[in-house]
Order: C-alpha cells, then structure tokens, then sequence
C-alpha cells in the first residue's frame, strides 16, 4: 500500500458490476477536493485502504473460484486450476501480509486521533 495516494484525481473503479464481485459492494470514493484541507490526508488513507479490502476481497473470491474450477475438473477436462498449492499459499499471505498492514496502519491513525 503506498502512502501517496491518487485520491484527488481518481474516480474510482466501477467493480459493481462484475459477476463475480455482486456479493461485495464496493466501498465509496472519498472526493478529497470536496471536503476541508485539513481531512484530506484522512480521506487519502480511507481511499487506500478502501482499495487494499477491495483487492483482498477480489483475490478471495478469485482463489475461491479457481478452487471450485479445480474441484470440479474431471480426467477428461481441459479445465485445469489457474494456481497451484504453492501459489495459492503465497497469495493467501500476500492476502494477510496487507491486510495485517493496513491493521496497523488504521491503528496509528486511531493513537493519532485519541493522543
């Protein structure tokens, strides 16, 4: 996750509409040229981590399409899984790894607020 953000010129994606993503609304763009200077770094760090669980949630739904793929793939198929064991345990931690970030970051954020 970077700490400069786009925030100001991005309009956010439009990930609404893909199938495998209906389950999951996609948060709100945070338009930072609308609110006051003074909560644009916070509105910044709400964008990136808004994209940080979005791309979470996308790889968890993408991991577990693939795993139905590869259950569902008979000897005579030539639907084969796009990851293997090993690359599936390497994006799972990619996964926690980030997330596990963003915790920390939303922590800082809280100690800054409260002291």
């Amino acid at each position: 996750m970077a700490h400069a953000s786009n925030a100001g010129t991005d309009t956010g994606c439009n990930c609404a509409s893909s199938p495998l993503l209906s389950q999951f609304k996609p948060f709100e763009w945070v338009q930072t040229e609308r609110i006051d200077p003074s909560q644009q770094s916070h509105a910044a760090f709400l964008n990136d981590a808004r994209d940080v669980v979005q791309g979470a949630q996308t790889l968890v739904q993408l991991l577990d399409w693939d795993e139905d793929r590869r259950d569902a793939t008979s000897p005579d198929s030539n639907t084969a899984p796009i990851f293997d064991t090993c690359q599936r345990a390497s994006l799972l931690r990619l996964i926690a790894v980030s997330l596990g970030l963003l915790h920390a970051r939303i922590e800082d954020q809280c100690e800054s607020l409260t002291g």
